[in-house]
């Protein structure tokens, strides 16, 4: 395999499993969940994010919403104050963890096995990650390698 850019080159297959899922009903689903996750942001701030990308690689929801600081948090962050809003921001999206929880599993109709969140103020993004718990004949995400 030739190196490229300090690192080998990926074969196709792995290229193509990076590409968003082109199969039916996956579109729909992936809408289905950016309109419940920018509703419930809209519901708690009275404004919701700008943009949002959910993406669903095989056992995890990811969810990625940019463009959603509030005007009190935005006064903050020209007054300096980019970690006291971050650490806010992530106080909130710990606390909103069973809404979005609920909101995943009823689209999904899958289990939710572990939520993890995050935020950063330049550029303005949240991410919202979702493990599911595995089909009854898969192997859990969890399990030990080898």
């Amino acid at each position: 395999m030739e190196a490229r850019m300090n690192g080998p080159e990926l074969h196709p297959e792995d290229v193509a499993a990076m590409r968003e899922p082109d199969e039916e009903g996956d579109g729909t689903l992936r809408q289905d969940i950016s309109t419940a996750m920018v509703a419930l942001y809209k519901e708690q701030f009275g404004k919701g994010p700008t943009r949002c990308r959910t993406y669903l690689p095989p056992d995890l929801v990811i969810v990625v919403l940019g463009g959603g600081y509030s005007a009190a948090e935005q006064t903050m962050l020209e007054a300096g104050k980019w970690y006291e809003v971050r650490q806010a921001r992530q106080l909130w999206q710990d606390s909103m963890q069973a809404r979005f929880v609920a909101a995943i599993e009823k689209l999904t109709e899958r289990k939710v096995a572990a939520f993890m969140s995050a935020n950063r103020q330049d550029p303005d993004l949240a991410v919202e990650m979702f493990v599911l718990e595995p089909h009854d004949k898969e192997p859990a995400l969890t399990e030990p390698v080898g």
